[in-house]
């Protein structure tokens, strides 16, 4: 079309050119010769009609040409739009439906669409249109029995207000039939492998005292019900060992499994054979994997997690995501030392192997915290490292154990070296780190909590001992991974390394009444998180020479700190049975603040009928944090890891920046009332009072 509007331009344009020479040669002749300037108008004359007729003609062919072609492009859009498979709809600034086509009146099957906004159309959020408008996307949208691929695209569409033209942002929608290939892709889904390890993760604690014949008999019940429910979800089993199985399913199963929220759990712990302790499993499953290494990986992850998060659990990756089911019962205490034993001395080990070591907990270490940094560094000194501890800047509890040591003359030091001499900041410890130091992680396992970032990623050689369940985003590279989330706190597990580290460490009244104090902060003096091995470890440090009354002085509250605490409990409401929230406002982003919300969740649940306690406080700077607490029917902390935190139990918490508390009160209220239904119907869960 273009090729033939240049050569009729370029014609026209050559025509003319030609005439001019005519005429100039016309001039010339008449001046060379006077008496032929009539025959030359004459030709002149002639020559110029028929040119012209010559462009008009070509004027109309082309125009004529023209007119076909855009008959024909309108011919196409008209049968684009009422035709072909697409259908089509143009809403106004306002978001009503000023015009559509046949087909998308067809497919959405209604009647008298116009004026009506996309929400009111299709199956989309209420504030749909003004989100769509924002920027352009595509998305698929299920509509009675069939799938769409529906693209969107910000137009600007133009409106007559008042005989004035206004030009705005409209929306213009494409509707694609793509059922066949949605259902085509929801079997290939379905049909997708799923790998799933299995293990009895309290085998040793249920098989202890039992005879052979009830061993063997409580064996077959548990691979009898796995076996059943296997094969019940069109699956396989392969058993690995005593205590380990490989399961495969298909994906379809999966969701099955996670819609029922793998009732196998609960099954699993009814059965009795002669156990007096309920039998247990952890199932790590993965849907995720290119190949089937990579997917026996993920299922192996999977395991561990579900383990490290106290076991009797499910996890599942599935789709990049992990979600965790199970857990409403309370951890079990190990009583087996063996791996005490065995990572004592892989830390000494690895401690001799190093040039420094270095210490660290949590931001805003707790006692718990400060006692376990104190017990590992002991270790680094005992074997004459240079050794430091990592803390947060300003943090009161370490100056208030010291005060409260110093002012019985008791130095809190080992080997002649005062623990507060070789406790650094971030940036101070961070020039002496080297490719040899060793990083000792205490209390924590994630990097968010660090006393440090900068600190943990400069270490190359890190080891973490923590007794919080294991949480998704755990620090990886580590050398030596030590989690028991069925121990009391970190501080235990670390009595127990000092006890299997070296036989003539000695540790001293001051250390082990840091340590001592580390255990009563988190079993809130013995009442809750205990086993056997906490009493033990405790025995140990009383031994040793830890005070008790020094302890109560550590939590000795000065007037003002209870006041507060008074007024935001009188403060606190119920809005559902079952829980109890209390929230502070406008506070000092300190360490008293955090205590103060700590210990009002711990008040709260000991007020009759309240099964959840959570304190919310409200800081200056406009981050938030929840304290929350459990009597132990209700799991606070699968409410904690959904809002980004984590804990135990019956103690966990979270951190929220740029939140308010009205943010985030609903979505509480609605977790904890999903818990608390779980925990009603929940028989074999012991601590169900709710």
């Amino acid at each position: 079309m273009f090729s033939r509007f240049n050569r009729n331009m370029n014609s026209k344009a050559d025509t003319n050119i030609y005439l001019l020479i005519i005429v100039l040669l016309a001039v010339l002749v008449c001046y060379l010769q006077p008496k032929l300037i009539i025959p030359a108008l004459i030709i002149f004359g002639i020559i110029y009609y028929f040119s012209r007729q010559n462009l008009i003609n070509r004027e109309i062919f082309f125009s004529s040409y023209l007119d076909n072609i855009i008959r024909n492009i309108e011919r196409t859009n008209h049968f684009a739009v009422r035709k072909l498979d697409v259908g089509i709809a143009v809403f106004s600034k306002d978001g009503k439906l000023q015009w559509k086509n046949e087909l998308f009146a067809s497919w959405t099957g209604k009647s008298n669409l116009e004026g009506k906004k996309p929400e009111e159309i299709l199956p989309l959020a209420q504030n749909a249109f003004e989100l769509m408008r924002v920027r352009d996307g595509e998305q698929v949208i299920q509509f009675e029995d069939h799938y769409y691929r529906m693209r969107y695209y910000s137009v600007e569409t133009q409106e007559h207000h008042n005989k004035k033209e206004d030009t705005s942002s409209g929306l213009m929608l494409f509707l694609t039939d793509i059922t066949d290939y949605e259902l085509l892709r929801q079997k290939c889904s379905n049909d997708k492998l799923c790998l799933a390890y299995v293990r009895f993760d309290n085998y040793e604690e249920v098989m202890r005292g039992l005879s052979e014949t009830n061993m063997a008999n409580l064996n077959g019940e548990i691979n009898e019900l796995l076996t059943k429910w296997a094969a019940s979800k069109q699956g396989f089993i392969c058993r690995m060992n005593k205590e380990s199985s490989l399961m495969g399913f298909y994906q379809s199963a999966v969701m099955d499994m996670m819609e029922d929220k793998f009732m196998i759990l609960d099954k699993v712990r009814e059965i009795r054979s002669g156990n007096k302790i309920p039998p247990t499993v952890s199932i790590g499953v993965a849907c995720d994997g290119v190949t089937l290494e990579e997917l026996i990986g993920n299922a192996n992850k999977s395991l561990y997690l579900a383990l490290g998060r106290g076991g009797d659990q499910a996890v599942v990756m599935k789709d990049k995501n992990t979600q965790f089911f199970g857990g409403t019962s309370s951890v079990g205490a190990k009583s087996t030392r063996v791996r005490a034993r065995i990572v004592a001395q892989t830390i000494h080990e690895q401690m001799l192997q190093a040039d420094r070591i270095f210490v660290m907990g949590h931001v805003n270490e707790d006692y718990d915290a400060i006692g376990a940094t104190i017990g590992m560094a002991k270790l680094g000194l005992s074997l004459g490292k240079e050794t430091f501890i990592v803390s947060s800047e300003h943090n009161a509890y370490y100056k208030r154990i010291t005060e409260v040591l110093d002012n019985e003359n008791i130095i809190l030091s080992a080997n002649e070296t005062k623990y507060i001499d070789i406790m650094y900041s971030g940036a101070d410890a961070l020039p002496l780190i080297t490719n040899k130091s060793l990083l000792v992680i205490v209390d924590h396992h994630r990097e968010v909590l660090s006393a440090s970032k900068a600190v943990l990623q400069a270490a190359k050689n890190r080891i973490i001992i923590d007794h919080h369940r294991r949480a998704e985003d755990i620090i990886g590279d580590t050398t030596l991974l030590y989690l028991e989330p069925s121990s009391s706190s970190t501080s235990e597990l670390v009595t127990e390394l000092i006890g299997y580290f070296d036989d003539r460490l000695d540790i001293t009244p001051a250390e082990a009444t840091a340590l001592y104090a580390g255990i009563v902060l988190d079993t809130k003096n013995f009442n809750v998180q205990t086993g056997e091995r906490t009493f033990e470890a405790a025995a140990l440090l009383r031994r040793c020479g830890a005070n008790p009354n020094l302890i109560r002085q550590l939590f000795k509250d000065d007037l003002s700190f209870v006041q507060q605490k008074a007024k935001l409990i009188a403060g606190a409401k119920m809005p559902i049975p079952g829980l109890s929230i209390a929230i502070m406002r406008n506070a000092d982003n300190d360490t008293m603040s955090s205590v103060l919300a700590a210990q009002t969740a711990d008040t709260l649940i000991t007020i009759e009928s309240v099964a959840v306690g959570m304190a919310i406080v409200e800081y200056k700077d406009g981050s938030l944090s929840i304290s929350a607490r459990s009597d132990g029917s209700v799991n606070v902390q699968v409410i904690m890891e959904e809002l980004g935190g984590g804990g135990h139990q019956t103690v966990a918490g979270v951190q929220l920046a740029n939140k308010r508390a009205r943010d985030v009160e609903a979505q509480i209220i609605a977790l904890t009332k999903k818990q608390l239904e779980e925990c009603r119907t929940d028989e074999s869960n012991s601590f169900t009072r709710c």
